[in-house]
């Protein structure tokens, strides 16, 4: 019956026709914004130069969303706001609370939003909370998908990230496009729900290679070892990770700033503890990580960069994990097509040196996320 009652809301936009009429001038939606800050501003430029309607978008510090507004004058007080002008509203925001508030209430996204309406919340946040807030939705006839988002900001601001999605299966086939022009991978996982826990264990995956890469560094600092030399050894090798390629780079520069605060990833260690403590899973080894990522952060601030465990470890040593020539790393990614039939294709980090991409990045560049 969803199914039904979904197309036809569709093709009474003019959005859905037969399958093959994706992607062509039918597919023409107004879309709003909630949260402009390092993701939500990437995402509406993206959308921007792919020739979509950016009409409305907001957030809470004013200091926020510059560029956005170079293409998007329309700043609005409200998420509310925001939805009266759209057919769609993505919201990118930092924590769960912030979601709900931003979400629900009088000047909610769903207050402002009309019937037959799609929420899309490329946040990373609580898996029960997703499945709860996209229920309140669809019981006022609204839509929503979930859709958090991997690969770090550097990838974002080239709509290179990945895409993560969850929901009705239709609706994300009909929105496709729409995705598809922020990120160069749309994976659809399932389910309401599906898509957050695929997110959340992403990251604490990247919270324990960077405890990992800080210990194999000190093991080759000690050692005598060339940093340089070492950092491409294992890049080269079966201990190679996505993040050894783009996070190591960081403590050897010594900036240890992704462009992601610490706190934003502990917060992500706590939601995959409440996930496994829901699916009775034992998360032994992930909560010796945690430990550290909390540790750090209580001794640097919650608002330095997410790999700053590498700092800490460095310091607890007494050396420094500096080496010369990474002092302008960044990097970017192409697509490895896969030789299996039905595999999607594989990131593949590509290093690059360029002053003004790598500061642009940084958090001290971008205090509007906060």
């Amino acid at each position: 019956m969803f199914r039904q009652v979904l197309a036809t809301t569709l093709r009474s936009r003019g959005w859905l026709g037969s399958p093959r009429s994706l992607g062509t001038s039918n597919y023409d939606p107004a879309i709003g914004i909630v949260g402009a800050g390092g993701v939500g501003e990437a995402i509406g430029l993206n959308l921007h130069r792919a020739g979509k309607r950016v009409v409305a978008w907001t957030d809470h510090n004013p200091s926020a969303g510059l560029e956005l507004a170079k293409v998007a004058p329309n700043r609005v007080a409200t998420p509310r706001e925001v939805a009266e002008h759209a057919d769609i509203v993505i919201t990118a925001l930092t924590v769960p609370a912030v979601v709900r508030d931003c979400v629900l209430g009088a000047d909610g996204v769903l207050a402002g939003l009309r019937e037959g309406g799609l929420w899309i919340d490329h946040s990373t946040t609580d898996y029960n909370q997703t499945i709860e807030l996209a229920a309140i939705a669809e019981s006022e006839g609204k839509h929503a998908l979930e859709a958090p988002i991997t690969g770090g900001l550097t990838l974002l601001q080239e709509g290179k990230m990945t895409v993560l999605v969850g929901g009705d299966r239709a609706l994300f086939d009909v929105h496709r496009e729409l995705l598809a022009d922020n990120f160069n991978t749309v994976l659809y996982m399932g389910e309401m729900g599906c898509a957050t826990v695929t997110k959340v264990v992403t990251n604490m995956f990247a919270g324990a290679h960077v405890v990992l890469a800080s210990e194999a560094l000190l093991m080759a600092k000690k050692a005598g070892i060339d940093m340089a030399s070492y950092f491409d050894a294992v890049r080269n090798s079966a201990g190679n990770s996505y993040v050894w390629e783009t996070e190591v780079p960081l403590i050897l520069n010594q900036t240890f700033d992704p462009g992601f605060h610490i706190d934003l990833h502990n917060k992500d260690w706590n939601l995959g503890y409440e996930m496994g403590r829901k699916f009775g899973v034992p998360l032994v080894a992930f909560g010796v990580f945690e430990q550290t990522y909390y540790k750090a952060m209580y001794k640097y601030g919650g608002t330095v960069g997410s790999t700053h465990p590498a700092k800490l470890l460095q310091d607890e040593m007494g050396v420094t994990l500096d080496a010369p020539g990474f002092e302008n790393w960044t990097y970017t990614c192409k697509l490895v097509e896969s030789e299996m039939e039905g595999r999607t294709p594989t990131m593949a980090v590509v290093h690059q040196e360029n002053s003004e991409k790598a500061a642009f990045t940084k958090l001290d560049a971008r205090s509007v996320d906060r």
